[in-house]
């Protein structure tokens, strides 16, 4: 385990890099410090969400707090440069985040890049812990293409955060990724000291419980959790939101709305429940909450301590 308190609620930075939106500079960096003032200080962000953005805006907001009073973590994977400058590409995704594109890149230059552009983008001279980003086949598309880079992550960037650490660079890495087999390749195969999985240890997806949390109580690797409302849906509802990055399918909208009956039975907030759900579990370390607004970091603060009817958990689907 790392010897690091994250706070039972951290900030997850994707809002605020315009992942679905974007959100002004202004209220990103807003957002930013009133999570600190609140008392959050554990932020996670990544090159990948807008394409820089979130790391230059975490970056600004964050300046004039002293460096050792909050905890940041970052990851590595994929690399960015210009999009629409002569002789380069445009950008693949207009108007999301910053004129950048991003490329895969799990060799030992790559993640040196990565990570010194990072440091660059936030201002800082140091992270706390990086993650590998995405090395699982919902990124890539397919298991043949998740083997390769997987191979090359082993081969590159794993000894090259290795060497990092033992240098006193960052204090620890891991992993971040979606699907629950590459999660536990990774735990089997690599020397990781924490995993980041989104969106699994949910009110409406359980894959990681017991079997993921309980290899990592075993292995002392620190499990983060992400994604407490699986993309939007148990958030926003059926209409207005995703789950795990997808359109919302028939099965998951029965099993949203049977939650969302037994919610209105018991009189239970529906979204301090699934926020709770996660923090239920003692081996999760924290809960990374995204927000793109002050009222919403308010807002998850909030719902993490609301009162959740005894009945609701006693009722709790399996």
């Amino acid at each position: 385990m790392i010897d690091l308190d994250l706070g039972r609620i951290a900030m997850g930075c994707v809002p605020i890099g315009g992942f679905r939106g974007m959100v002004p500079a202004d209220q990103a960096v807003a957002t930013v410090r009133r999570a600190f003032e609140l008392g959050i200080r554990y932020f996670d962000t990544a090159p990948h969400y807008g394409n820089g953005r979130a790391e230059l805006l975490l970056g600004h907001a964050m300046r004039d707090v002293p460096r050792d009073d909050w905890i940041l973590s970052t990851k590595v994977g994929r690399w960015l440069e210009p999009a629409g400058a002569p002789g380069r590409p445009p950008q693949a995704r207009p108007g999301e985040g910053a004129p950048f594109n991003s490329h895969f890149d799990y060799s030992r230059d790559g993640t040196l890049r990565a990570l010194e552009q990072s440091l660059n983008r936030i201002g800082t001279s140091r992270v706390d812990l990086v993650y590998i980003h995405d090395c699982d086949a919902q990124a890539h598309g397919s298991e043949e293409v998740t083997e390769k880079m997987f191979a090359t992550a082993l081969k590159g960037a794993v000894p090259a955060l290795q060497e990092l650490k033992r240098a006193g660079v960052i204090r620890a890495f891991g992993v971040g990724i979606n699907q629950p087999h590459w999660a536990e390749r990774w735990i089997r195969e690599a020397p990781i000291d924490m995993l980041m999985l989104a969106g699994r240890v949910t009110l409406l997806n359980r894959d990681a419980i017991p079997g993921i949390l309980d290899e990592c109580t075993r292995r002392g690797i620190t499990y983060v959790a992400a994604g407490a409302f699986n993309g939007g849906l148990l958030a926003r509802g059926v209409n207005h939101g995703h789950f795990n990055y997808r359109p919302v399918s028939p099965e998951i909208e029965k099993a949203y709305e049977r939650l969302l009956t037994l919610a209105r039975e018991t009189g239970t907030d529906l979204k301090a429940a699934a926020i709770q759900f996660v923090l239920r579990h003692e081996q999760v370390a924290s809960v990374v909450m995204g927000a793109a607004s002050p009222a919403e970091v308010e807002e998850n603060l909030r719902l993490a301590k609301t009162p959740v009817p005894e009945a609701f958990w006693r009722n709790l689907p399996g």
